[in-house]
């Protein structure tokens, strides 16, 4: 006796209507016009992606709409694509606390000839808003105009490079101390178990370590491989 459970056909995926996404991307498309560049939904969930010139406009009309209330922002992060221009997404999801209402924004800056591209603020009309974009800068090098503090807040501030950029290297940096190496300074050997300074000059100089051990080599006549053996 066959299963008849297994050979039944799997039910379509119901996606539930949601009336006050529609009210709300009716909205930005009246006040914002063609600055609305694209609308999508999956799964209940609707987003916008907007020009930056109108970002602050639709977020201020959301806020300020009478029957939405986006009074909450609840997240701000970013993606980078290097291989598209714009080159990042960044992506506002916002909602209502009194009405329950949930959308997504986006936005879309940077490229070959805007290595560091900038961002209206919205910290004015979600006060939240500040850490979020704070994260985005240190992270994705991406900045905010129309606020102040504006500095890394994960990284320390000396930090070199922008860490969740796609191209961001994965070895060769040579850091300042103590940001490497579990805090382990440049002239003391490593405790042991720790394994190897890889991204972090031998000697304390700025040069890479692959760089570094060809230089000496030159100058002393011992290739690469004896330098490490002589090392460990």
């Amino acid at each position: 006796m066959t299963d008849q459970t297994r050979d039944a056909p799997t039910p379509a995926l119901e996606t539930p209507v949601n009336p006050l996404a529609e009210a709300s991307v009716a909205l930005l498309r009246d006040q914002c016009g063609e600055s609305v560049r694209a609308v999508t939904t999956y799964r209940g969930e609707t987003t916008v992606l907007l020009a930056t010139t109108a970002l602050l406009e639709a977020c201020q009309v959301l806020r300020d709409a009478p029957a939405l209330r986006y009074s909450l922002l609840e997240d701000v992060t970013a993606v980078d694509w290097p291989e598209r221009e714009p080159r990042y997404d960044v992506v506002y999801q916002v909602m209502s606390i009194e009405t329950r209402a949930s959308l997504r924004l986006k936005t879309q800056v940077g490229g070959e000839d805007d290595p560091d591209p900038e961002l209206p603020s919205v910290m004015g009309v979600w006060p939240a808003a500040d850490w979020f974009e704070r994260e985005i800068y240190d992270l994705f090098g991406i900045r905010f105009s129309g606020r102040g503090h504006l500095e890394r807040i994960l990284m320390p501030r000396d930090w070199t490079g922008h860490p969740l950029r796609k191209d961001y290297p994965l070895s060769g940096f040579s850091l300042p101390d103590p940001h490497w190496g579990g805090q382990a300074p440049l002239d003391k050997p490593l405790p042991p178990g720790v394994g190897q300074l890889t991204l972090r000059t031998t000697d304390g100089s700025e040069r890479p370590n692959v760089r570094q051990r060809s230089e000496d080599s030159q100058k002393t006549g011992v290739s690469g491989e004896e330098s490490d053996a002589n090392e460990r």
